[in-house]
């Protein structure tokens, strides 16, 4: 049946099979050809059928297999030819409807991977529809169901196949598979034999005369042994082994650990199962194996660099004799040197491997990171243009990738060169065309630099001149004298001007402009010139209206009815003028003082200043006055004193303050104290003075007039009653200052009845002789000296009562 009727029948079965699930579950090992199960029987029976098409499902390319849809449901089965002849074998399905398609491929010389891209591997193939022959297909040589059934096939010793049988109907039933038909020995019951060994790079290769299961193979089933060990089989490799153990190889590469590190003679031995196809085991096996060398690659160290500028040199350090090189520097690109020069145009870290080959023809690989730094990555921003002498704002924006900033340098192009500043502001003082130049070197020293021009364009040259001498009320002229340069190439002018008159007001743009000012003073004239760049540059100068002030006054009060010295000191080359009103025209003295008149009341002039410029002040009022004028009067404690009661208190009652105080008593004796007092020692009348200075230094004199009198210094009682009632009962006298005393009492006869000289006597009106003198009226005398040396002679009468 050809092709284009089969797929038009698969086109209903398939939708009628796609709701049928397999027992076995998809993607078993056997499902893909390394893992395709061993033939070792001349029946083999498959009670369920497989899903799916394994792992790998492009096993079988449609293209160029009669299997024109590739793998469904498909298994793969292996086998070796142990005898020569014919191959025949018929596959049964269990459920005779079912649909069983087959193909067969010779890899004596060849491999399951080079299955689909090697069509000749294919030496038969069978997908036909079921057309009523129970389903059975193979080749075995039947005629009595054309289409299901393919020659048998002629095959040798030693040929190795490889089964895939697929189930079309996705059905679960299984099938048989039946060689017994064949001349052909399919399965072998001979144990496989070591062929022979040999030194590979990293340890032995073995070799056996037949195809060993992969899975079967350990590093456990092999003992190696030789100088500085002991040693042990680290690893077995094939390339037709997966890592799950599924394939067949008759090689395998021994790997062995530790590496070797001398050469020698070693001993290699298969002390394990090993099996084949049909698990026959290998015997035992022990051969001796000469070693070299294995190859040690080895990389100088480097540092990092960074990437402008970097230049890595790599060279091989290894102790092997190396045959040739292979560097692949970790960015796509290679070099065979054994020292490679190698740039990179990016920052990052980098993996340099090294491959060596030996002599022996064995690789090692050795790998070192290197580091290519970054740079600093700098953007520049400035203005296009500028004016001359204006700031600019110079403004970098400046990242360091995997570091920090360590230096940056600037070169304005006008030969300023600023370090290790961040972004400020610059002037040009000369127009021109300039370069912005940048350099940044980030903490690892990697370095960028930016660059922009900038024109700075020229200012009006400002210059003007201010009015002197002029005084207020006069007004000012102000004269312009600028210009404008010229670059080369260029037609600049002045677009506009304007003066500020430093008052307020501002002027346009007049060449000479004239202005009176309000009052005196400096003021700041500024002359601005715009260019048609828009650069504005200015001038200031100080324009100087004259108003002199008026002079200095001094007008210090004198003391009344004294002449008053009054002041008016003018500005150097100035001159002071007096005037007695306010409205005179003339002055009556033109001098920097003036003695007036005696001051009684205030006086008032007036005065102005002519300034050497010829401006005057304004006239203003002086006046000569006098301090205070106070009251005051004497105060003495008593004005009329007696003996010994002599001592008079002074002090003086008003409002004058005073400050120097001169007191005259009057008796030849002085005091300088505020408040003085005094003793005096002889009966008079005392003109008392005080002669006073103020705290202004204004005298004052005052007066009083005390009376000094002389005391009576004997008194004499009348009359006593010396009769014990306790009240009057003894006469005495009171003296005092006196010097000498004596006291007689004398009776109508004249006879002394008591005499004494002490002045403390006590008289009780006895007798000298003791007796009580009788009532009556009696004579006194007494004879004294006073302490001025003064008689006192006194008689009187006494009367005494009972």
């Amino acid at each position: 049946m050809d092709r284009i009727f089969r797929i038009a029948l698969i086109l209903t079965l398939f939708s009628n099979a796609l709701y049928v699930q397999a027992q076995l579950p998809p993607r078993q090992p056997e499902q893909d050809c390394f893992g395709a199960l061993s033939i070792c029987q001349d029946v083999y029976f498959q009670p369920d059928s497989y899903r799916g098409a394994g792992r790998d499902s492009d096993e079988i390319d449609g293209n160029t297999s009669c299997m024109i849809l590739g793998e469904r449901n498909s298994v793969w089965y292996r086998f070796r030819i142990q005898t020569g002849g014919q191959l025949c074998f018929t596959i049964s399905p269990v459920d005779s409807a079912d649909d069983y398609d087959w193909a067969l491929y010779d890899i004596t010389n060849s491999s399951c991977a080079a299955i689909p891209n090697n069509p000749a591997l294919e030496v038969a193939c069978n997908w036909t529809f079921n057309t009523g022959c129970g389903g059975e297909t193979g080749p075995n040589g039947r005629t009595d169901c054309p289409g299901q059934f393919e020659p048998c096939l002629t095959v040798n010793a030693g040929d190795s196949f490889v089964l895939n049988v697929s189930n079309f109907t996705s059905s679960n039933a299984g099938y048989t598979i039946n060689f017994s038909q064949s001349t052909a020995v399919l399965f072998d019951d001979t144990p496989p034999n070591v062929t022979g060994t040999s030194s590979f790079c990293t340890g032995v290769r073995i070799t056996f005369d037949e195809n060993i299961l992969c899975n079967t193979v350990d590093p456990t089933d092999f003992a190696f042994s030789g100088p500085d060990g002991p040693y042990t089989i680290s690893q077995v490799i094939s390339p037709n082994c997966d890592t799950a153990g599924n394939g067949f190889d008759n090689t395998f590469d021994l790997v062995v650990s530790p590496p070797i590190q001398q050469a020698g003679n070693y001993t290699i031995s298969l002390v394990g199962f090993v099996g084949d196809f049909c698990n026959n085991g290998a015997a035992p096996y022990t051969s001796n194996i000469f070693m070299p060398l294995p190859p040690n690659a080895g990389i100088n160290a480097q540092t990092d660099q960074c990437v402008i500028g970097n230049a890595f040199g790599f060279d091989y350090t290894g102790p092997s004799q190396a045959r040739s090189f292979l560097w692949n520097f970790g960015d796509g690109s290679s070099s065979t040197l054994r020292q490679p020069l190698k740039n990179y145009s990016a920052a990052g870290v980098y993996t340099v491997e090294q491959i060596i080959t030996d002599v022996n023809g064995c690789n090692d690989t050795a790998t070192v990171d290197i580091n290519v730094l970054d740079k600093p990555d700098i953007t520049l921003i400035t203005p296009n243009t500028a004016c001359q002498g204006a700031p600019i704002d110079i403004v970098h924006q400046t990242t360091y990738p995997n570091s920090t900033a360590a230096n940056l340098s600037w070169r304005m192009g006008d030969g300023v060169i600023q370090s290790n500043i961040d972004s400020f502001s610059y002037a040009y003082t000369r127009p021109g065309r300039y370069q912005i130049f940048m350099e940044a070197f980030n903490a690892l020293g990697c370095r960028d630099t930016a660059s922009r021009f900038i024109q700075v364009w020229p200012n009006a040259i400002v210059d003007f001149e201010v009015e002197e001498d002029v005084c207020n009320g006069d007004s000012a002229h102000f004269i312009y004298r600028g210009s404008m340069p010229q670059l080369p190439g260029f037609n600049d002018f002045i677009d506009t001007w304007w003066w500020d008159t430093g008052d307020g007001d501002s002027l346009g743009a007049l060449t000479n402009p004239v202005h009176l000012y309000d009052s005196g003073g400096v003021y700041p004239v500024t002359l601005y010139i715009q260019t048609d760049k828009g650069c504005v540059d200015s001038l200031r100068k100080d324009q100087i209206i004259y108003q002199p002030d008026p002079p200095n006054l001094g007008d210090d009060p004198v003391c009344i009815g004294e002449q008053s010295l009054l002041t008016a000191v003018p500005d150097p080359g100035g001159i002071s003028r007096w005037y007695y009103n306010a409205t005179d025209e003339d002055p009556f003295q033109q001098s920097s003082s003036f003695f007036t008149p005696p001051v009684v009341f205030t006086q008032q002039y007036y005065v102005d200043q002519l300034s050497k410029e010829g401006c005057v002040s304004e006239r203003i009022l002086v006046e000569a006055t006098h301090y205070p004028v106070g009251t005051g009067e004497i105060m003495p404690s008593d004005t009329v004193v007696e003996f010994p009661n002599t001592i008079v208190s002074f002090s003086l009652n008003g409002d004058i303050p005073g400050d120097l105080y001169n007191w005259d008593f009057g008796d030849g004796n002085t005091a300088l104290t505020p408040s003085p007092a005094h003793e005096y020692k002889f009966p008079n009348k005392y003109i008392v003075s005080l002669n006073l200075q103020d705290i202004y230094g204004c005298p004052y004199e005052f007066q009083k007039l005390i009376e000094v009198k002389n005391l009576v210094v004997v008194h004499v009682p009348s009359a006593f009653s010396p009769n014990a009632d306790g009240i009057n009962d003894e006469w005495y006298i009171a003296t005092r200052l006196l010097q000498r005393f004596r006291i007689s009492v004398y009776n109508r006869f004249g006879n002394e009845i008591f005499a004494t000289e002490n002045p403390e006597f006590r008289w009780n009106g006895t007798s000298q002789d003791g007796k009580a003198v009788r009532e009556g009226v009696y004579v006194y005398r007494v004879q004294a000296k006073d302490n001025l040396g003064n008689t006192i002679d006194k008689t009187g009468t006494v009367t005494l009562f009972k």
